[in-house]
């Protein structure tokens, strides 16, 4: 079938109905649904397009559209939207320009870059107001140095803050929450931080992590390192195994039982928290608690326990101590165990200067004894208080102490200095020593001889210190006492005691005053009590003492002499060539001491005077077999005594003692031989 070219053609316009379609071919417009077309398609009703292809541009909302689809009108999307890769996106995603910027793809909001606000560098912070950024110019970030300012522009640390000149106000910082070190650690409380040996910022104190301080407490563990509170020691002991010279052990309030003794070493220092609540138990009874060392602190602590013999303080008895030269000390520590010793100093266990100081170290140790210092050792206390001890404070063989402001409450014995050390050297005399003068001449000496050494001439004599009486006897009267005798010394110029019965008004013998010593005993000699008219015959025994001389000063020593201004005077001529052996004295010079009770004994529930405690005077400073006790003391009732030979009775006002009588002698003498003996 032939083809045929059908055309419908409109040469003026076209309508159908009046409104439906108005086809204007001078306006070139068509109108749907209106008659007045203002576009070249016009739809007035809603339109359906099953596709739309433009060949140009399409406008929206635009007449004169500039892009492929301009849309200027609020546009309203019920489907889905997709990117160059035809992708619908997802939830929270959105549509970015690619590189090129030609393309969107769908993108998540993290990579949507915005300009940030103000000056360079300053921390951006989004704006309370309108949500907008906004930067922080007291708040920046050098991303070339890596560093972040507050308060500065220009950080020179890695963080540095700094307040404005002038700006009181706002300089303050507030770290909430948890703060680590440069170890990482986590501080305990009371702990600080502070610059190690290299620098690094730790914690210090509570919960330190510093090397040369050594943590105990309660909840500690012997396996840990004990560098912090966290990785403390149980004991002091396994705190002592690790401790090294310079080191700080410091013990937390509590209970610790130790496995003594515990040797500390050499300037180590034990440091407890508190004196009262930080309690120290030796668990091996009879046995030292604490050895010390040269340097070594014991501050702080309380020692208690059931009943031990051993000493709290002491030198290690193996002589490991080795050399002192900077004595060990004790600070403000009590003892509680009964039947112990609070401190010993045995010379014999250490060398150099053989001493250890205590201040505030106080024994209530019942039983026991408070302090001794034996075999030339040395010992310095101060504020430091004895109490119901067998001996409050005690120097044999040649041991001796400065004591200070300290006391001695109830017990059985003060102060007591007993005999000398071991000989240092053995010298000769050079020059007849004259009887009754105090200067003695001695050769074959290698030192200079000082005050704190005894000696004696040729052979060590003996004298009469006291008498004790062990039968009364009976029948006696006081105006007519009993003879006594007393058997004469052997020494070659020796003289003899002399002593004078004491008779009570029941007619006993109570006591016998020794009127003179004697000299140049070799032993004990006889003592014989007078038989009475009627009655039994008392009898007593001596008391000897041996008889040294002390030194008051001595010149230096040339081609081995010196010559030696003695305390005493010589009581009988000495010959050249008698020996002349030195050791040192046993002393306690003792000022500003106090005697409370002495002599009431050792349990406080029977010495205290309401419970019926009965002191003993004679008790309270004793020197014997050479040794000697200096000191300045008050007693309980404010007597005050200078030595044994001068007393002031402050309740009565009275004066008395042998210094006090020569004194007086000494000047009333003259005056009575220039009066021509009238008086």
């Amino acid at each position: 079938m032939a083809s045929v070219n059908k055309k419908f053609a409109v040469e003026k316009g076209l309508e159908v109905g009046d409104r439906a379609l108005i086809v204007d071919a001078q306006t070139e417009k068509t109108g749907i649904g209106k008659t007045n077309a203002k576009y070249g398609l016009d739809v007035a009703t809603t339109a359906n397009f099953d596709g739309i292809v433009a060949a140009g541009q399409v406008g929206i909302g635009s007449t004169q559209p500039t892009e492929n689809l301009d849309v200027v009108a609020n546009a309203k999307f019920q489907g889905a939207i997709k990117d160059r890769n035809s992708s619908p996106g997802t939830q929270g995603i959105v549509l970015i320009s690619d590189n090129s910027g030609s393309n969107v793809l769908w993108s998540d909001e993290a990579e949507i870059h915005t300009l940030a606000a103000d000056a360079n560098n300053s921390i951006q912070f989004k704006k309370a107001s309108n949500g907008k950024f906004q930067g922080a110019d007291n708040f920046v970030f050098d991303p070339t140095n890596k560093r972040v300012g507050i308060g500065t522009t220009l950080p020179e640390y890695l963080l540095q803050i700094a307040r404005a000149p002038g700006d009181s106000a706002n300089g303050f910082v507030q770290i909430g929450g948890t703060f680590l070190d440069s170890t990482g650690e986590v501080g305990i409380a009371k702990s600080i931080l502070a610059a190690s040996d290299t620098g690094e910022l730790v914690w210090v104190g509570a919960g330190a992590s510093i090397t040369n301080i050594l943590h105990v407490n309660e909840e500690g563990d012997d396996g840990f390192d004990g560098f912090t509170l966290k990785t403390a020691k149980r004991t002091i002991g396994a705190a002592c195994t690790m401790a090294q010279t310079g080191d700080t052990i410091r013990i937390a309030p509590g209970l610790y039982t130790e496995d003594n003794p515990v040797v500390i070493p050499n300037n180590v220092t034990i440091d407890g928290n508190d004196l009262r609540n930080t309690q120290v138990i030796p668990s091996n009874v009879g046995q030292d608690l604490f050895h010390v060392k040269n340097g070594t602190m014991i501050q702080n602590l309380s020692f208690v326990g059931a009943a031990n013999t051993g000493a709290v303080v002491a030198f290690p008895p193996d002589g490991s101590a080795g050399i002192i030269t900077q004595s060990p000390y004790i600070k403000n520590c009590t003892n509680f165990i009964p039947n112990s010793q609070g401190l010993k100093v045995d010379g014999s266990h250490a060398m150099g200067t053989k001493s250890i100081s205590a201040d505030s170290y106080n024994q209530y140790n019942s039983g026991g004894i408070g302090v001794t210092v034996s075999n030339n050792g040395e010992a310095q206390l101060s504020s430091s208080y004895t109490q119901c001890n067998v001996t409050g404070i005690t120097a044999i063989s040649g041991g001796q102490l400065d004591v200070t402001g300290s006391n001695s409450s109830y017990g059985t014995r003060g102060l007591v200095a007993s005999g000398v050390g071991t000989v240092v050297q053995t010298g000769a005399v050079a020059v007849d020593g004259i009887q009754e003068n105090n200067i003695i001449t001695v050769g074959s000496l290698t030192s200079r001889p000082h005050i704190g050494q005894a000696f004696y001439l040729g052979e060590l004599f003996n004298e009469v210190r006291s008498i004790s009486v062990s039968n009364t006897g009976s029948g006696y009267t006081s105006s007519n006492p009993p003879a006594v005798t007393i058997t004469d010394p052997t020494g070659p110029n020796g003289a003899p005691a002399h002593g004078l019965a004491v008779i009570s008004g029941f007619g006993s013998v109570t006591s016998i005053t020794v009127q003179a010593t004697g000299s140049q005993y070799r032993g004990a000699p006889t003592i014989t009590i007078a038989a009475p008219t009627s009655g039994e015959t008392a009898t007593a025994s001596a008391i000897m003492s041996p008889v040294y001389y002390t030194i008051n000063s001595a010149t230096p020593v040339v081609s081995g002499i010196s010559t030696i201004t003695i305390d005493q005077t010589l009581p009988n001529a000495v010959g050249i060539g008698s020996t002349v052996p030195f050791a040192k004295q046993s002393m306690i010079l003792a000022s500003s001491y106090t005697f409370e009770h002495v002599g009431s004994g050792i349990d406080i529930n029977t010495a205290r005077p309401d419970k019926g405690g009965v002191s003993i005077p004679a008790n309270q400073a004793i020197s014997e077999e050479g040794g000697k006790v200096v000191y300045t003391s008050t007693d309980e009732t404010g007597n005050l005594k200078v030595g044994d030979n001068f007393t002031i009775n402050q309740q009565t006002g009275d004066i008395t003692g042998d210094a006090f009588k020569q004194s007086i002698q000494s000047q009333i003498t003259p005056l009575i031989i220039a009066l021509g003996g009238q008086f």
